[in-house]
């Protein structure tokens, strides 16, 4: 594989990565971990870095800053989630890049029923600011089936099966970790080695309420590659607290998401959801396919 990079041995690099899914809870598993005393996360939430479109050109250099060094005699196990690690349609090499950078990574894959993930995608794109309002022609755009192939688990899963081993790749349920926390916490902390902490309290996460209300076009810079190098020059609590003072305008609000469409969801994304069933073993039994 080409790579405009040098050998990653004795780097500062991940011991477990976060690879979605999207609007799956990452964020939140982000920032419990980061509250771990023994886990450094990333400085920036999400990555990208082994996103070619993205931060790969950025190189290893790059990505080791985005880690703290270690305290002598204090060593922490480091981690990062990035939910466009699980979108290979658009983003196709990533687990390769990552296989071939960090072999020994432990992988976390949190997903929920894949049509209401999809849906909550489309409203984030639309209060974001990067998906129009309407519904007219989404069902047949680029846009419908970026989000489609993001709820394709068994596409996204099988993709890192080729490169990891299996028990690398820890799957959890989204509707667990609204119910309860603390045992998907644990579950987290003994798949990547970290001794079990009490979950904070960190109240809502990547709240859509609180987004809805900056103005899109700050939302959009944010998101640029100048925005994301402004935000690198900061730390994590003082970019939340910009956000907060940001969110003064009326909200957004996307289109009531018709039934048709969601039924065309439904029929688009199970045979996939079929099979991660039986590639996970799991029976997620709240899903709609």
């Amino acid at each position: 594989m080409t790579a405009p990079h040098t050998a990653a041995a004795g780097r500062r690099l991940p011991h477990f990565i976060i690879i979605g899914a999207m609007k799956c809870g990452t964020t939140t598993l982000y920032r419990q971990l980061a509250a771990h005393p023994g886990i450094d996360m990333s400085r920036d939430k999400e990555t990208d870095f082994f996103v070619a479109e993205k931060n790969w050109p950025q190189g290893l250099d790059w990505y080791e800053a985005q880690f703290a060094r270690e305290t002598p005699g204090a060593p922490r196990l480091r981690g990062e989630a990035s939910p466009n690690y699980t979108k290979s349609r658009d983003f196709p090499g990533v687990a390769a890049r990552m296989a071939e950078t960090c072999p020994e990574a432990r992988l976390v894959y949190i997903v929920r029923d894949p049509v209401a993930r999809a849906e909550s995608q489309f409203r984030h794109g639309v209060l974001m600011g990067t998906l129009p309002g309407g519904l007219e022609a989404f069902a047949d755009s680029h846009e419908y089936h970026h989000i489609l192939d993001a709820s394709r688990y068994a596409r996204q899963l099988a993709e890192y099966r080729r490169h990891f081993p299996a028990e690398a790749v820890a799957v959890l349920d989204f509707d667990l970790l609204v119910r309860d926390p603390q045992a998907v916490f644990d579950r987290v902390c003994d798949h990547i080695g970290a001794p079990r902490h009490a979950v904070a309290d960190a109240g809502a996460q990547n709240d859509s309420r609180e987004l809805s209300r900056v103005p899109a076009p700050v939302l959009r810079f944010a998101q640029s590659p100048a925005g994301r190098r402004i935000a690198g020059l900061v730390g994590r609590g003082t970019r939340d607290r910009i956000r907060r003072g940001l969110a003064r305008g009326p909200a957004r609000h996307a289109a009531p998401f018709p039934e048709a469409l969601r039924a065309r969801f439904r029929a688009d994304l199970a045979a996939d959801a079929a099979l991660f069933r039986e590639m996970t073993g799991l029976p997620f039994d709240n899903w709609s396919v």
